[in-house]
């Protein structure tokens, strides 16, 4: 794993609050896992463009 990578893991953690023994290990692996076939990361829906209606 790079840098960026680890950057990107270790900002997961923080946000979902885990830093158990095996966590950074588990957040690596799933983002390496879940990447387009590219190597890019898949596209996401943010807020601003989301056809759910908003209550």
């Amino acid at each position: 794993y790079g840098h960026t990578d680890l950057d990107r893991a270790l900002g997961t953690a923080a946000l979902a609050g885990r830093f158990g023994e095996a966590d950074l290990a588990s957040i690596l692996a799933h983002h390496r896992q879940h990447r387009e076939p590219d190597g890019t990361e898949p596209l996401r829906a943010s807020e601003d463009h989301s056809l759910q209606a908003g209550t």
